[in-house]
């Protein structure tokens, strides 16, 4: 990985959600985000809504990383397409895109998160439902104990 600033490749410029990553902070999330913010991710069940709610999941998601890099950056209108790879878990390798969408005033109104590979991407789910549980509650992230059919 070869980093320019903070966590984001050479080319691929710093703005609030690559900060706010690198701060691990529900602080600097709260202030890229708009009052009715939604994240959707690979690692989740459902969206979760409201700019405090997702504030802290990111906040402690993003603490669960040892490292991750921003390496690619689109934009297209509202949406930011960011491509990032990253460790967790002791060395666990995961690859994936985030997509932000803006409101007219840049706030970040939704933000997608797609994991990639299934196996990684269930392992961390696994471990953000551990440590997000008694923030936003059972059901949220993946659950090898409970089977859905």
């Amino acid at each position: 990985m070869t980093q320019s600033a903070g966590n984001t490749a050479a080319g691929v410029p710093q703005v609030d959600w690559t900060r706010a990553f690198d701060a691990r902070s529900q602080a600097a999330f709260i202030q890229a985000f708009a009052p009715d913010v939604v994240l959707e991710a690979t690692l989740i069940t459902r969206p979760i809504e409201g700019k405090e709610w997702v504030a802290r999941a990111m906040a402690v998601m993003s603490n669960i990383y040892e490292s991750l890099e921003f390496t690619h950056q689109a934009t297209s209108g509202q949406r930011t397409y960011l491509e990032w790879t990253a460790l967790a878990l002791g060395g666990l390798q995961l690859k994936g895109v985030t997509v932000l969408v803006r409101d007219e005033q840049g706030r970040i109104t939704t933000v997608a998160i797609h994991h990639r590979f299934l196996n990684e991407s269930l392992l961390l789910s696994e471990h953000a439902g551990k440590q997000l549980l008694d923030v936003l509650g059972p059901g949220l992230f993946y659950d090898p104990a409970v089977r859905t059919h």
